[in-house]
């Protein structure tokens, strides 16, 4: 391709991000009104003199759950391609961006690898899925724990049908998370597996699958460990927000009922824009189950929850994505070397 016509394209390409990133969060925050129950809200919440100081710690740790997935990210990448810490924020950021307007976060993928100046695109994308794989799993085994921790507090463990349910629910979880952590603590030996059944068009995709193989148990561990690290982080972010919009749960059992939230989040296939909805209604599906038997569950309850899933969704999604916007020109989506892009 000439360079002319390359530098055209990739400015075109930039610019119709730039507009789509933008045009998606204006349409949910202003058009759908998603942040008028927000806005109704908290002048009736501001009088709790922690309500600021929860908000800004919320804020900052914001910058802590980026720098876990940027460094998870590098760590990864590493294996291809030596990423500086700038450039990886970059990367992160623009992913973020990127995401807002496709399902199930590809952004996220496609965002990051056009960062990159030599690497293979294709084997990066596959070494970001790994670190979306741990990330994925890390809400897996939470989700799991939280589920049976909820199963006491919802069904009468005094009937014998219900004992007999949780029973078989902690062994199944036990066998299932086994599992889930040898195939992904393994996920090397896929390339072997892979060859074996592909047979002779293995030499096809070698260049790919073989990029599983560069991963050994301890650094998947490392990437998991991480993913763990931020999704305490974020989990925590929840917490402090339902703190300061007055939902009355203390930390375990806000952790329990975020947990459950996120897995049935990953369970529903959303465009990172349209969370903004599907994790409120999520979120008071779950908090309603816990706090209503319990009575304490009210209309002002109920906003509180949704502001709390808002303003993190604002947080951690919104902001970033905005900030990614300044880094959308450094993406190369044609190289000199046409051979190498997507």
């Amino acid at each position: 391709m000439k360079t002319k016509l390359r530098k055209t394209y990739n400015i075109l390409i930039r610019s119709l991000i730039i507009l789509l990133t933008i045009g998606f969060i204006y349409e949910q925050l202003f058009y759908e009104k998603d942040l008028q129950p927000l806005i109704e809200f908290i002048p009736s919440i501001t009088s709790n003199t922690s309500f600021v100081w929860l908000l800004i710690l919320a804020g900052l740790l914001m910058t802590v759950n980026l720098f876990t997935e940027i460094w998870k990210w590098k760590f990864l990448i590493n294996k291809l391609e030596k990423v500086s810490w700038w450039n990886a924020i970059k990367a992160v950021l623009t992913g973020i961006s990127i995401s807002m307007f496709l399902p199930n976060r590809v952004g996220d993928y496609l965002g990051r690898v056009f960062i990159l100046r030599k690497a293979d695109r294709m084997q990066a994308v596959l070494a970001t899925v790994l670190g979306s794989l741990a990330q994925l799993l890390t809400t897996i085994i939470f989700g799991l724990v939280a589920g049976l921790l909820f199963f006491p507090l919802y069904f009468e463990l005094s009937v014998a049908l219900n004992q007999w349910i949780f029973s078989g629910l902690i062994i199944l979880v036990a066998f299932s998370l086994f599992i889930l952590l040898f195939l992904y603590l393994n996920f090397s030996a896929f390339t072997t597996i892979i060859k074996r059944i592909s047979g002779k068009y293995f030499i096809k995709i070698e260049k790919y699958i073989q990029v599983f193989s560069w991963y050994s148990s301890r650094d998947l561990s490392k990437v998991l460990m991480i993913s763990i690290l931020r999704y305490l982080v974020f989990s925590f972010q929840f917490y402090l927000l339902l703190v300061a919009f007055g939902v009355p749960v203390n930390y375990i059992e806000a952790m329990m009922l975020v947990c459950l939230v996120y897995i049935m989040m990953t369970i529903i296939p959303t465009v990172a824009l349209t969370e903004i909805g599907v994790r409120g209604s999520v979120s008071l599906f779950v908090f309603q189950l816990f706090l209503a038997p319990k009575e304490l569950w009210s209309e002002s309850i109920g906003l509180g929850v949704a502001a709390a899933s808002t303003v993190l969704w604002l947080i951690n999604l919104a902001l970033p994505a905005l900030l990614g916007i300044v880094f959308v020109y450094s993406l190369r989506f044609f190289r000199k070397n046409n051979g190498n892009h997507l």
